[in-house]
């Protein structure tokens, strides 16, 4: 097992990721939500492969959904063990091209690796590491696989049989949370809500440096090669050099504000959200909602 810790770099770098915002989406003023699904337990995270099929995770149910568009067939997987196909809590999905499913299984401190019919491939156990609470996946086309640990503040490097390549202190770079985790082609960016940075390694958790986010970002997503917030407001692109400068995708109207209330008695915190060429897609911890682009 390969173990680097990196010294924090000056703070004066400049984010250098490879988005490049097209797009022909406009504001919408107003839009009209669609709930898709609202018995969820508590779900948590939200991926969506190029075909167009959505996975979620419910780590108050043990169980993974999936909706297959355009018809937004539903159908879920799962239940509670540490046995194949079972979860102890799956927090975090990354479904990648749709071949490879990873499941980040929090209460089992293992990661699983399934098929597109469910069938298990793998799991990775963490035999050799101390002190694992994965919270937070990301896999970039290489196969690499990022797991935040969140018991020991660690970004944990694995190749694509599940060898660790390398292991980050992130405590050493003033990153107080990870929110998100996304991947471009030459970079992997961590997502700190808490103080509105985007901190910037290289495939290798080599720090770069890291870039302030709008005030009031919640998260980001990486499609298409465009950095996406998701904003208290709204969800936006940004140019790869100036992520202060955004252009709305989404214009929440004022029926719709984060976090997301289904009415007004129920407050709904958005967890995670995803894109398709045609709509943006906000996870709730009990729904699932699409906003489709101004046409």
């Amino acid at each position: 097992m390969n173990t680097s810790v990196h010294e924090k770099p000056g703070t004066g770098a400049t984010p250098t990721t490879n988005a490049t915002p097209t797009t022909n989406a406009t504001p919408i003023t107003n839009a009209h939500p669609d709930t898709l699904y609202s018995q969820f337990l508590h779900a948590s995270s939200l991926s969506i492969t190029p075909l167009g099929t959505i996975y979620i995770t419910d780590q108050d149910a043990g169980k993974i959904h999936s909706f297959s568009l355009p018809d937004h067939t539903q159908s879920s997987f799962g239940n509670f063990g540490s046995g194949p196909g079972q979860f102890g809590s799956p927090v975090q999905i990354d479904a990648t091209n749709g071949l490879k499913i990873y499941i980040a299984d929090r209460g089992n401190r293992r990661i699983q690796l399934y098929d597109r019919t469910f069938q298990q491939l793998s799991s990775i156990q963490f035999e050799h590491l101390q002190d694992i609470l994965p919270a937070k996946i990301c896999v970039r086309p290489t196969g690499d696989l990022y797991v935040y640990n969140e018991r020991s503040h660690e970004l944990i490097q694995m190749d694509d049989r599940g060898h660790v390549r390398s292991i980050t202190d992130l405590s050493r770079y003033e990153i107080r949370e990870v929110t998100s985790i996304a991947s471009t082609k030459n970079e992997i960016l961590l997502f700190d809500r808490s103080q509105q940075f985007i901190h910037r390694f290289n495939p290798d958790g080599i720090y770069i440096g890291f870039t302030q986010t709008p005030e009031n970002t919640l998260s980001i997503r990486i499609f298409q090669n465009r950095i996406i917030l998701l904003h208290q407001d709204g969800v936006y692109e940004t140019t790869s050099t100036q992520l202060r400068s955004k252009t709305p995708l989404v214009s929440f109207p004022p029926s719709i504000s984060v976090p997301f209330r289904v009415d007004a008695s129920a407050p709904q915190p958005v967890t995670d959200f995803g894109l398709t060429s045609d709509a943006v897609y906000l996870l709730t911890t009990t729904s699932l909602i699409r906003i489709p682009y101004d046409s």
